[in-house]
């Protein structure tokens, strides 16, 4: 009887093993599959504060828009009359497709670009950590060169945000806002999968947390019922953001993850930071 016991705890085990490799194995080979999630084109550019634009990155073509460009084209003179609306240079999160958020970027007073990652909307090629921070340094580099003179401001959403904080350290922006941030993708996806060494497997850990030195003045966004990013999560970065003496305020709403571009007093607290961060903020584009 001993022996048989032993022999059905063995065959548990094995079994136990087996399954345990065998997820592992999945969660390593369709990582991509739980970190990206491509949208296809879901609205377009037909607003007319919004001109399609493209970006030839070789490898990828990366399609998008740029909102309120006709402060870009005023002449010197009139530029000199007057404080250039800031540049802000958004980037999405992991399933989100950004035509969807041109009509809130439209009352801003500031240029907006809005670019589709890899493979979202209309853009070509596959997403990847490294792709999706080299095209965003990329994409801040022809918004600066399309609009020079302007204060930069990075704007992330979710996983966007461990894009614009990866892509400051070398595109020096003048200041940044970041909603549902986190420190890093591992740290997310061990707290999911706690019993496998998700930093060990993981292809695109987006280290936000590593490169948060690099950071001007930002305005976060968070939320206590937020079931994608934790408010714990956001919280730590932001505590991280304040050791480095980086100057960070914190805005809290009640908000599932995906509602924040949606609601009104979001935007109003983003107006509000433009204008006494960027004192350009509050001269209306156009």
């Amino acid at each position: 009887m001993p022996t048989e016991v032993a022999a059905a705890a063995l065959r548990i085990l094995l079994l136990a093993g087996t399954v345990y490799v065998a997820v592992g194995v999945l969660l390593w080979a369709f990582q991509e599959r739980l970190i990206f999630h491509p949208r296809p084109l879901a609205f377009g550019s037909g607003h007319p504060a919004a001109t399609a634009i493209e970006i030839d990155r070789g490898d990828a073509i990366l399609r998008g828009w740029i909102v309120n460009e006709a402060p870009c084209r005023q002449e010197t003179s009139l530029r000199a009359s007057r404080p250039p609306a800031p540049l802000l240079v958004y980037f999405g999160g992991n399933a989100e497709e950004v035509s969807g958020n041109i009509g809130n970027f439209a009352p801003l007073p500031a240029i907006t670009v809005l670019v589709n990652y890899r493979g979202y909307g209309e853009s070509t090629g596959a997403p990847s950590e490294h792709a999706l921070v080299e095209d965003a340094v990329a994409v801040v580099e022809w918004a600066r060169h399309r609009c020079s003179d302007r204060p930069l401001v990075l704007f992330g959403n979710s996983l966007g945000t461990g894009v614009a904080v990866l892509a400051a350290a070398r595109v020096v922006p003048d200041a940044a806002i970041l909603v549902s941030p986190y420190r890093s993708v591992a740290r997310i996806a061990k707290a999911r999968f706690p019993i496998f060494p998700v930093r060990w497997m993981l292809r695109h850990p987006f280290d936000a947390e590593a490169a948060a030195a690099h950071m001007p003045p930002m305005l976060a966004f968070a939320s206590p019922i937020d079931r994608v990013i934790p408010f714990a999560e956001s919280e730590a970065m932001v505590a991280v953001l304040k050791k480095t003496g980086r100057e960070v305020e914190l805005r809290m709403f009640n908000l599932p993850h995906s509602a924040f571009m949606g609601h009104l007093p979001v935007w109003q607290a983003i107006d509000a930071f433009l204008a006494a961060r960027l004192p350009a903020a509050d001269a209306q584009p156009g």
